[in-house]
């Protein structure tokens, strides 16, 4: 059975998920509510994440170059990184090294740059090889469930990976954090190119801190 995959983004009444300020503590607390056993993102994402709030000039230390142990028991999520192109070659240490993930896998295809893959190799991260010219997730997120034993996956991205996990059909639930604001033109929207028109059951409503409501839907085959 496919893992289970939950869309978990904060956004603005308009649907923005740029130009207004995140509440993190709620953002992140209702996404481990959800006791996922991986959090993706994309490359994009992941990126931007380190600029914004590391010093992306801090080398790799030796440690990092090796895989942590990993215990059985340790509730923290995998953190799973869409990358066939290889953006964050030289970076994932970054990710290695955070607190709430207990490991990262990469998602590649057929066409990543083999240096990339070599740079995994070396670094012991583990990653999945799955598409043509770029990942195919329904497949990499299969296989992930497989390899890995995880059971619940919830993305914490951008609009063109939550296209993806609709446009094909991945998702099964969307859980959204709703903040008080109108950003309006010119901000990144939650979807850009999701495709037809999608239904959606909802199934709660929960207000929350500072006027957000948490709503969660299931979405329907």
């Amino acid at each position: 059975m496919d893992p289970e995959v939950i869309i978990h983004n904060s956004v603005s009444l308009d649907h923005a998920v740029t130009g207004f300020e995140v509440d993190l503590g709620l953002h992140y607390g209702a996404l481990l509510a959800f006791e996922p056993g991986a959090v993706l993102a994309g490359s994009a994402t992941a990126k931007t994440g380190i600029e914004m709030f590391m010093d992306i000039g801090e080398p790799e230390a030796e440690a990092d170059r090796h895989r942590p142990g990993v215990r059985p028991d340790d509730p923290r999520p995998v953190c799973v990184i869409v990358d066939s192109r290889g953006v964050l070659k030289n970076l994932l240490h970054f990710y290695r090294n955070m607190e709430h993930t207990k490991d990262v896998v990469v998602l590649v295809s057929e066409t990543t740059p083999e240096d990339y893959l070599d740079y995994l190799r070396e670094r012991e991260y583990p990653f999945i090889r799955r598409g043509g010219s770029r990942v195919d997730l329904k497949g990499a997120i299969r296989e992930l469930g497989e390899r890995f034993g995880i059971s619940r996956v919830v993305s914490d991205t951008g609009p063109d990976l939550n296209d993806v996990l609709i446009r094909e059909g991945i998702a099964d639930t969307i859980s959204l954090i709703v903040h008080p604001v109108i950003v309006g033109e010119g901000e990144k929207k939650l979807f850009g190119r999701a495709g037809g028109r999608t239904a959606l059951e909802l199934r709660k409503a929960v207000p929350m801190e500072q006027g957000t409501v948490h709503l969660v839907y299931s979405v329907k085959r």
